[in-house]
């Protein structure tokens, strides 16, 4: 039993969705576009509803690509002979901004339940009064619940349940059936004249209809003062977090302290998943016989996750505060902040979000550019968002920053490691913006988009949603990098027991006595070095021996560009199989005792710094290729934007290692 779930945005539609489905939902994608949608199920009385979240929407009448994509949907769900079930959300504060999407859909033909999202000083007669006129007026169901502590929520289960056991037939389309086919097709073109005019006309109608046939004046009057004074509160704070002055400073302030946090807050669970796979490695190694399968799993897997998992807690509290600006309607603040500060680098405030969800993953932020209407600004948008810094980049980061300053170093009342990260990230951002204002001035074609958004009203974050940010992305995270260590970590290990060259092969059958008295950890590093990755690594040295790297390093290089965080699970193999699997320090303990044949230490300064640069320019990540093809339509855009962030990452890391060197 499928129902959609539709409204505008910030009318509380998401908040809604996961107090209907909680964990159990999932992420898919639209049919032949790279879109994630929400999918999610409840059950009620043994029956399993399945609910489809749609991008947020105020009327049929789309002019975005993400707006496309939920109209599409929702008149595809027409055509089905099975019609689902619409949910649409109506928020008691701003009513009439969501009655047009509502009557559009209930002329569709659709059934419909309208959920009027109340607020905790709604009072009962307030909402009583709205729903007794609306289902007056739309001749469907209306149910109050509020959204953000899910109050009223068995009520809603209730009407769903009814609602798919008596199948009632809903009235007819109202209007031509073209209208809102013909605007998606033509809605980035010039319109023809006829359908100009039936749009309009249509929209005007349903304003005027919304606006006159029922006044609603009891209702307005009873929201009055709980508008007022919320729009007062919020109005007192975007004087202060939207100043030209201050409003820049609080929003680098709260980066600053997120970065603290990053490094501060997360060392604990770190060294407690550190030692949970350093124990389980120890009991599989005293208690399985050994043999290749079991050298596999204690040397190449086991070390190899933990090289990636150990950074969950990290991820986790980037997504916590991105997730606490959303739900607060901060977030919304910070592009209209940014507006007038990205406009002379081509891009628009709605940059800003993709921009920002680049902190998280570039896939995902570079589909978000589907709400930039200006073809331009867009593509230079998509171009710029890999140099963010991903959360990939996050394990790699703090690795490198781990060896190069101890973690009770502070400057101040800050941690040291903690400013180092926000170095990074401005480095990051900045690289971004001077792409962007090179991109800007290279491209053809003017003009600039105007930026229209609404500012919803503070609000305490709902913790439920929140909590369930953090999971569904921290559990994102972990599967697709979890999939790709477990891949490589096992080809790793196979790579350093096959193809053995004349060398080690000599040694072994003429000099056995040699090796006799070698020590387990040397023998160890001999077969690793003349096994097939080492020849591999040895192969490439030259190239990267410039920016101080050695063959290992080379290695990790090669296996992350399938994926930026398989630098550490990479490191974390070889230097587990270069020790036989006996050390069972952290890899940034073996790392930082590692040296090179003349005695110095390998990761010196130069190194780390080389290394640093070059994962924050270069594009590691195939996923983001594919994405950026399927978007722009062609190989040429990928290519020009590989090409640029790989001879950036290589130049400057040159360059800082010939410096500090």
């Amino acid at each position: 039993m499928e129902i959609i779930l539709t409204g505008n945005p910030n009318s509380g539609k998401t908040s809604l969705f996961n107090q209907l489905t909680g964990l159990n939902q999932r992420v898919g994608n639209y049919p032949g576009i790279t879109v994630d949608k929400r999918v999610g199920s409840f059950t009620y009385k043994k029956q399993l509803f399945q609910i489809f979240d749609l991008p947020g929407i105020y009327s049929l009448y789309a002019g975005s690509e993400d707006e496309k994509i939920a109209v599409n949907a929702i008149l595809d769900y027409r055509k089905s002979s099975e019609k689902p079930l619409a949910i649409c959300m109506v928020d008691i504060n701003t009513p009439h901004k969501n009655l047009l999407l509502l009557s559009q859909i209930v002329d569709l033909g659709l059934p419909v339940i309208g959920v009027l999202n109340c607020r905790k000083k709604s009072t009962p007669s307030e909402v009583a009064n709205w729903i007794k006129a609306l289902e007056e007026k739309f001749k469907t169901t209306f149910v109050a619940v509020n959204a953000s502590t899910g109050a009223g929520l068995n009520n809603l289960k209730i009407q769903i349940e009814k609602q798919f056991e008596s199948r009632v037939t809903t009235i007819n389309y109202s209007v031509e059936t073209n209208d809102y086919n013909d605007w998606i097709t033509l809605a980035n073109r010039e319109i023809s004249k006829d359908s100009a005019l039936r749009i309009t006309q249509d929209l005007r109608e349903r304003l005027e209809n919304i606006d006159s046939s029922f006044s609603l004046k009891d209702q307005k009057n009873d929201i009055a003062n709980t508008s007022e004074n919320s729009n007062q509160k919020s109005s007192k704070l975007d004087a202060i977090l939207m100043h030209p002055i201050w409003g820049y400073f609080i929003f680098g302030v709260a980066l600053l302290v997120i970065f603290q946090a990053i490094f501060s807050w997360s060392a604990y669970p770190m060294d407690i998943i550190e030692f949970g796979f350093g124990a389980l490695s120890e009991f599989l190694q005293s208690t399985l016989p050994s043999n290749f399968i079991t050298n596999a799993i204690t040397d190449g897997i086991i070390p190899g996750l933990a090289g990636v998992v150990v950074f969950v807690p990290q991820i986790a509290f980037l997504f916590l505060f991105i997730a606490l600006f959303e739900e607060s309607g901060y977030m919304t603040r910070v592009v209209y902040l940014m507006d007038r500060l990205v406009k002379p680098f081509g891009l628009s405030g709605r940059s800003v979000v993709p921009l920002i969800s680049g902190y998280a993953c570039a896939i995902p932020a570079i589909m978000a550019t589907r709400t930039i209407k200006h073809p331009r600004e867009k593509l230079i948008t998509m171009l710029v968002i890999p140099f963010m810094t991903c959360s990939a980049r996050i394990p790699v980061y703090t690795t490198l920053i781990a060896l190069m300053v101890s973690s009770e170093a502070t400057w101040g009342t800050f941690n040291l490691q903690g400013l180092i990260l926000f170095g990074l990230y401005f480095f990051g951002a900045f690289m971004s913006f001077f792409i962007a204002l090179i991109s800007h001035k290279v491209m053809k074609g003017g003009g600039r988009s105007m930026l229209l958004m609404e500012l919803p009203n503070y609000k305490i974050p709902s913790l439920k949603n929140v909590g369930l940010t953090i999971y569904e992305k921290s559990q994102s995270f972990v599967f697709q990098a979890g999939k790709v260590i477990l891949v490589v970590s096992l080809v790793l290990y196979l790579m350093a027991n096959i193809g053995f060259n004349q060398t080690f092969q000599q040694i072994q059958n003429n000099d056995p006595e040699l090796i006799s008295t070698l020590s387990t950890n040397e023998v160890a590093q001999l077969k690793l070095e003349n096994s097939l990755i080492g020849q591999l690594g040895i192969f490439i040295e030259p190239a990267i021996q410039p920016l101080g790297y050695d063959w290992k390093i080379g290695i990790s290089l090669i296996t992350s560009f399938a994926a930026r965080e398989v630098f550490v699970g990479t490191m974390s193999t070889i230097y587990a199989l270069e020790d036989a699997g006996d050390d069972t320090s952290t890899i940034v303990q073996k790392m930082r005792s590692d040296t090179n044949p003349d005695g110095s230490v390998k990761y010196s300064m130069a190194v780390i710094l080389s290394l640093l640069i070059f994962y924050a320019l270069a594009m590691q990540c195939l996923s983001t290729v594919a994405v950026m093809r399927k978007e722009t339509g062609g190989w040429k855009w990928p290519i020009i934007q590989f090409a640029v962030a790989s001879f950036s990452a290589y130049l400057l890391a040159f360059i800082a290692f010939q410096i500090f060197k």
